[in-house]
């Protein structure tokens, strides 16, 4: 049974319903981003098993330590209370292939952007365990020597990770490699033995090949709600949204009127639930005492995440990733974000490299800077170059990170600076064009990028 319309949150609620009135499954499937999907599944176990027995009744079973033999082990064994047991398997290794590697360094690469250091370890280290490497092999390599023992995705910038790994390689834990078995002994239990009287399996994963064998005999057994395949829907992914800000607001016992909502979806959009979870929050412990969330709360508390989606964009620019610059493109015109303002940010992007490009040619040379470790960039190159430029020194430059003036001086080297020049002073022209002419905006932004990259 396969829960995917576009009514996903009613349909969580229904299964949570069924459990409620006794009606419940061998196995349940739960795909997406943890956060989204996590506060789901405990509702689930809080119909499942009693707080009192949840000590002995409930188990985690990690990817790290699966195996089928394991698995059924825990669903043999007796729980300590009456009543049924309930066992979590978080990332099921039998759900993924080669064929979802590129999607976990994508969430990877996410975690190592957001900051998220720990986030970011826990997926290096499983990655490279179902690969049966140890990082600190790794430590050290190039960017290209790096790619060649990773099998690394063509359309993927390895930039990030190869700085990560310079800088918590040592810290990675080496996981052993599981012989997770393939799967037919679990099928044999649900087939012969599963009373979920006695005892249910409850598997949440943030990625999973749809394609396999595995999944589509596992969609046999019990519900699967697949958040991740409803974000690909433009229009249900908005519906899924509404819904799901307003089903925050309610579990909090708050109101929130409907230009609020709008309000929200026009400063975060509808595809990031995480960061819609993060802002909804804020708006629900700002409010206090307040039963009713309005739109002048969310000008006050929310922030603009399409901020976010221009940096997106400039950053494919730089790496001349056509594919990627249209999905931004799409996205924030899509959002309501004027084309004059994507057409300044754009201005902006370019000015800032023709300025790196100069700084660097006629300092260290942009060659160095291209062979360079970031971390030697910033503690020693960058502050050289605002020591001997002094009150000289570009605004660029002040107050900017060092991280993104290091990926931006990378993504210079492969434009040419006449060209950029060039390109530049065109720009009014195409000021004018926007203001005045008879091509689409989509058409002439579209344009603006391809010749852009094609420097």
């Amino acid at each position: 049974m396969n829960l995917t319309s576009k009514k996903y949150l009613s349909q969580v609620e229904e299964v949570i319903k069924k459990a409620e009135a006794g009606e419940v499954y061998p196995v349940y499937l739960f795909i997406g981003d943890r956060p989204i999907i996590h506060p789901q599944i405990n509702k689930l176990i809080d119909c499942l098993v009693p707080e009192e027995a949840r000590d002995f009744n409930f188990e985690i079973l990690s990817p790290d330590f699966f195996s089928e033999g394991r698995l059924l082990e825990l669903l043999e064994t007796r729980g300590f209370f009456p009543g049924r047991k309930v066992i979590l398997v978080q990332d099921l290794p039998l759900l993924v292939s080669a064929d979802t590697t590129k999607t976990r360094w994508k969430k990877t690469l996410a975690a190592i952007e957001a900051g998220d250091d720990n986030r970011a370890k826990e997926l290096i280290s499983r990655i490279f365990s179902d690969l049966k490497i140890d990082p600190k092999e790794l430590i050290g390599l190039s960017s290209g020597q790096m790619k060649e023992v990773l099998g690394w995705p063509k359309d993927l910038r390895i930039d990030n990770l190869s700085e990560f790994l310079e800088d918590h390689g040592e810290d990675l834990e080496c996981i052993e490699p599981i012989h997770t078995g393939s799967g037919d002994r679990i099928f044999s239990w649900l087939a012969q033995r599963a009373d979920p009287t006695r005892a249910i399996i409850i598997i949440e994963s943030e990625v999973v090949d749809r394609r396999c064998a595995f999944y589509k005999e596992l969609k046999k057994h019990g519900p699967v709600v697949d958040l991740d395949k409803e974000k690909k829907d433009k229009k249900g992914g908005a519906d899924l949204a509404r819904s799901f800000i307003r089903s925050l607001v309610r579990e909090k016992g708050k109101e929130i009127e409907p230009k609020a909502i709008e309000a929200i979806m026009d400063r975060v959009g509808h595809t990031d639930l995480v960061g819609l979870k993060t802002e909804v929050q804020k708006l629900i412990s700002q409010a206090g005492d307040s039963i009713r969330i309005k739109a002048g709360d969310v000008c006050e508390v929310v922030v603009r995440h399409k901020d976010e989606e221009l940096y997106k964009l400039t950053g494919a620019i730089g790496e001349k990733n056509l594919g990627k610059c249209f999905n931004s493109l799409s996205y924030l015109l899509d959002q309501g974000i004027h084309p004059l303002a994507i057409l300044t940010t754009i201005a902006n992007f370019l000015r800032k490299m023709i300025i790196l490009r100069a700084v660097f040619e006629y300092g260290p040379g942009i060659q160095t800077i291209k062979n360079l470790q970031y971390n030697i960039f910033k503690d020693q190159i960058l502050p050289e170059i605002k020591e001997n430029m002094g009150d000289a020194l570009p605004a660029v430059l002040k107050g900017a990170h060092p991280y993104a003036l290091y990926k931006l001086s990378l993504q210079a080297d492969d434009f040419d600076p006449d060209q950029m020049l060039d390109f530049l002073a065109s720009m009014a022209e195409m000021d004018l064009e926007f203001k005045g002419g008879q091509v689409s905006h989509r058409v002439l932004l579209e344009m603006l990028i391809f010749r852009f990259i094609s420097m």
